[in-house]
């Protein structure tokens, strides 16, 4: 029979060698994994939008600005794939905090991706970011928080452990 004192260590142990799995092995997650199943829908059914000039945001269908959001990646430590859309950087230049988008140019494209479809992503360390024009992998712990700041709004945050080119990866 084990001691209590065993039980005890061989618990933080267990823990220990848990936490380290789920930190080593982040949850690869898809644009699509981020957005709810009606959503999905409304965007496969969604009729043509054109690029009239001047664009008329009250012609778009409510799910261009959907803020709904999928729970099941909240607080989990995940991985996705995206293009960056800078929003500040430190005193060396490199990148610190920015969206993540599903695709090239999203700050530029009109429409921009419906919230649900942006991460905001802090990386204190910065990021030495040659282009924006090509994917990179971000890692971190996703949280469900909103975010708007004028180039776009997010329904997710996070607080990047990684951000790599995806030719790195």
């Amino acid at each position: 029979m084990m001691s209590f004192k065993s039980r005890i260590i061989s618990c933080v142990f267990t823990l220990m060698f848990s936490l380290s799995l789920w930190a080593a092995n982040p949850v690869e997650v898809q644009w699509l994994d981020l957005m709810p199943q009606e959503d999905i829908e409304a965007m496969e059914n969604m009729p043509e939008i054109g690029h009239d000039n001047p664009f008329d945001k009250s012609a778009l269908p409510e799910v261009m600005f959907s803020s709904r959001v999928v729970d099941t990646f909240e607080n989990k430590h995940i991985k996705i794939a995206g293009y960056l859309v800078p929003l500040e950087t430190d005193n060396k230049g490199f990148l610190t905090e920015f969206f993540l988008a599903p695709y090239m140019g999203a700050c530029i494209h009109v429409p921009p991706p419906p919230p649900n479809q942006l991460i905001h992503i802090k990386f204190p360390e910065g990021a030495d970011v040659e282009g924006i024009w090509y994917p990179f992998v971000i890692e971190g712990v996703l949280k469900i928080e909103s975010f708007d700041n004028g180039l776009g709004a997010s329904s997710y945050s996070m607080t990047a452990t990684s951000v790599k080119a995806y030719e790195d990866f």
